[in-house]
């Protein structure tokens, strides 16, 4: 059986190292998909189960096309997204992009291992 993976684009190379040893510990397989890379098509060639994107840099915009072209295609596909405590236009525009659920970077590290275990239990 093929362990579950776990998509993300992050930037930070903290955060980065951090889901790295969340995801080890959960034994789950992660990739890091690179600025521009094309978020929906690695959706189909991975199938992961939850996908994580750091909202809070300068150009997301890339971002929210591919969260939308991915909420097309898999609707039941969980985004996780995370932002900077005073980003309410991104947090806004991120739910209505299919986020559903949006962290601030200050409680990620913290929530993420209860977040992907809930995810991956629904997915079973």
């Amino acid at each position: 059986m093929q362990k579950p993976s776990l998509l993300a684009f992050v930037d930070d190379l903290h955060f980065r190292s951090e889901i790295e040893r969340i995801a080890q510990a959960k034994e789950i397989d992660f990739y890091f998909a690179a600025p521009g890379e094309q978020l929906s098509q690695l959706v189909k060639t991975l199938n992961p189960f939850l996908i994580l994107v750091d909202l809070s840099g300068p150009d997301s915009e890339w971002l929210f096309r591919h969260m939308s072209a991915i909420g097309y295609a898999r609707p039941k596909l969980p985004i996780v997204g995370f932002v900077t405590a005073f980003q309410e236009e991104v947090r806004e525009r991120a739910e209505k992009y299919g986020c559903r659920l949006i962290l601030e970077k200050s409680e990620l590290i913290e929530k993420l291992p209860d977040v992907i275990e809930n995810v991956y239990r629904q997915v079973l």
